[in-house]
């Protein structure tokens, strides 16, 4: 039996990964909002989540932020996952045969969006810095494309609907029949490549890590400044890349289905 989106318990978890997603204390307003959901609705949620634990609410601000609950509740799982251990060891292969700084990628399913969420540097002086304390869409540069492409066309669409007159990226969005047919070929050869697109001066390779539902649950890549850009290097670190993915997309899957496993 297929558990009803709007029921309580899954609007709970949303309104808990949309306080996480939000990076910061968000109001009510704001995250029924980025959530679609009706005002009071995500109010009532809030409230429970508060005496329970799960959320707390600034006094001063009135802004709510994950609570001790939630806190205690996501260390445990992180500290009996092999995965974020993964990411790392992971990234690191990935500059050590590479030469260029890599990074991981989250999906942020509630937002719609992504961020940078870790990144291992390279011995060169001279390196591309990813900010960690903001989101960004995904419809531009090489890791939003590369998750983008493992998505449902009706949420690339609304997406698109919402963020396409944002210029939010170095380069103007394309027409979304375009925009589809260039996410086609990414999930094609499993890899993106970008120079200049979402940030002036960068070039970035990237590719999706796909969890147990098919659809991509982050991105890793690799990143350097445009001058160290050499097109005969592209198809060897995008096979790094891919398989660097395809390796952490199996450790994503097995830690779903053996959380405990070390």
């Amino acid at each position: 039996m297929t558990e009803d989106p709007n029921s309580s318990i899954l609007r709970g978890i949303r309104t808990l990964m949309g306080l996480a997603e939000a990076g910061k204390p968000v109001s009510f307003g704001v995250l029924a909002e980025a959530l679609q959901m009706p005002p009071s609705t995500t109010h009532r949620i809030l409230s429970a989540l508060r005496q329970a634990g799960y959320a707390v609410q600034d006094p001063a601000t009135g802004s709510y932020s994950p609570g001790s609950a939630f806190l205690r509740a996501a260390t445990l799982f992180s500290a009996s996952t092999t995965f974020p251990h993964a990411i790392r060891s992971n990234l690191a292969k990935v500059v050590d045969e590479s030469g260029e700084s890599a990074y991981y990628g989250i999906y942020l399913g509630e937002k719609q969006r992504f961020k940078f969420l870790l990144q291992v540097f390279s011995e060169h002086a001279i390196h591309y810095v990813v900010r960690k304390d903001k989101d960004y869409s995904l419809l531009w540069g090489a890791s939003g494309r590369s998750i983008a492409a493992y998505l449902p066309e009706s949420v690339v669409n609304g997406i698109y609907s919402r963020e396409s007159h944002t210029a939010e990226g170095n380069e103007k969005l394309p027409a979304l029949k375009v925009l589809q047919d260039e996410l086609i070929k990414i999930k094609k050869i499993g890899y993106s490549t970008t120079n200049n697109q979402r940030f002036d001066g960068a070039h970035s390779i990237a590719a999706p890590v796909i969890g147990m539902s098919g659809m991509a649950v982050g991105c890793i890549g690799i990143s350097m400044p445009s001058i160290r850009r050499d097109e005969s290097k592209i198809d060897q670190l995008a096979k790094l890349v891919k398989d660097t993915a395809f390796n952490l997309s199996l450790v994503a899957q097995c830690a779903v289905e053996n959380p405990s496993l070390d």
